[in-house]
């Protein structure tokens, strides 16, 4: 019992510096590279921390319809959130137009919508002559393929991020159990409305008025989902829905498959992988065909070039937010970009090794979840350009997690984990 405890008070610590590290800290002038190892630890040691309990499950189904009374407060809650962004989000989408001289990501994506709507699927992502003379799209499906109805029905694009990052909140109310008797749980819920806060009241990260962040953090968010429901087909969607939007994912997947061969789910392992293959052949390579897939596998050689430009064009990129390229400077970009692929792969894989290894002897849990902590973590602060709008994927990664963890009894203990799943 003291142990949770303990354990409980190290992760939300760990949780806390994370949030302000990417939050309110921001303010702080002069203080990046400390404030990204402050980050880039908060995240090992959330992930290490996620080892030490039970293993995190979604309520059952028979709990959740349990206590109305507590829904019908979380649906109050909700909708009160949902007003408070509305009014938010109209004062930042009047104050800033969707426009390429703020961001062009979106503009883009509207481009590519509105021939996909058009029919022109083989098309969607030709060079668009209006933006920038000539750009060449690089969004992947998962990443414009949401915003297809707002573009259909001539609305904000922008109310489509909104929707995923409500999502997002909603997910985390409903698993939300509060309790007067626990300071942690009185902390966790202060957490997260700091960050909904930073989000939706605070531009400085632009996460809502220039960025497509909104619908990557859904994604993420039921992919912690899915770990913790155990669905070999749920994992299979979310990692494709993950993988399709950004790359942030590439070195974790082949960490899983590893974690499952070595504790022998061949089982889960096949639908997984069945499951994969359907959602990137249904959602890439069918509407844009085989050449245009490949074309953009290659994407990531391109990024040190892009890197380039950022730095001639928007320096403060790279001085004015976490990550570690600032300190790399504009004369190493290869060598970080090496580093970033290097550690994106090698860093998970690693992990699953050593928990795999240490798990049948110690008691871990939750090491899916915790190496996709790490992955997260690792890939965010080593890459090439680090706009500020990516770092929150890993933060409603953590949110949901604590949420889930902190709805556990605490335990007097549980199987190792070699035992557990043999």
């Amino acid at each position: 019992m003291a142990r949770q405890n303990y354990l409980k008070t190290s992760i939300l610590a760990a949780f806390a510096i994370e949030t302000l590290s990417v939050t309110w800290f921001q303010k702080i002038p002069g203080a990046t590279l400390f404030f990204t190892l402050l980050y880039f630890i908060a995240g090992i040691a959330i992930a290490i921390f996620l080892l030490s309990f039970p293993e995190l499950k979604l309520p059952p189904l028979a709990l959740r319809q349990q206590n109305t009374r507590l829904n019908h407060y979380r649906l109050i809650i909700i909708g009160l959130i949902g007003l408070v962004i509305v009014t938010l989000c109209r004062y930042w989408f009047d104050e800033i137009p969707l426009d390429i001289n703020y961001a062009d990501m979106l503009p883009i994506i509207k481009v590519m919508d509105q021939r996909f709507i058009a029919g022109q699927w083989k098309h969607i992502y030709d060079t668009i002559p209006s933006i920038w003379n000539g750009i060449q799209p690089i969004y992947l499906p998962s990443m414009w393929q949401p915003f297809v109805l707002a573009v259909a029905l001539n609305i904000d694009m922008r109310w489509i991020t909104v929707a995923g990052l409500l999502l997002s909140f909603g997910i985390f109310v409903f698993l939300y159990r509060p309790d007067i008797r626990r300071y942690s749980s009185f902390f966790l819920g202060v957490l997260a409305f700091l960050l909904f806060w930073w989000l939706f009241a605070d531009n400085t990260a632009g996460v809502i008025t220039v960025s497509e962040e909104g619908v990557v953090i859904a994604y993420y968010v039921l992919l912690v989902l899915a770990l913790a429901s155990g669905n070999s087909i749920l994992c299979g969607i979310a990692v494709s829905l993950c993988m399709l939007s950004r790359y942030a994912l590439v070195g974790w997947i082949p960490a899983y498959l590893l974690y499952l061969l070595l504790i022998r789910r061949q089982r889960q392992l096949f639908f997984f992988c069945i499951t994969g293959l359907a959602c990137l052949l249904l959602l890439f390579v069918f509407p844009v065909g085989w050449t245009t897939f490949i074309r953009l596998l290659q994407l990531p050689g391109n990024y040190i070039k892009f890197a380039g430009i950022v730095w001639q064009d928007s320096p403060d990129v790279f001085t004015t937010g976490i990550g570690f390229a600032g300190a790399f400077g504009p004369g190493r970009v290869v060598l970080l970009h090496g580093l970033l692929i290097g550690l994106s792969f090698t860093v998970p894989t690693l992990f699953i090794i050593i928990c795999y290894r240490l798990g049948k002897k110690r008691k871990l849990a939750n090491i899916p979840l915790a190496a996709l902590k790490i992955s997260l973590v690792v890939f965010y602060c080593f890459i090439d350009v680090p706009y500020q709008y990516l770092f929150y994927t890993s933060s409603f990664v953590s949110l949901i997690a604590l949420a889930l963890l902190m709805r556990e009894e605490p335990q007097s203990g549980f199987r190792p984990v070699g035992k557990m799943l043999s």
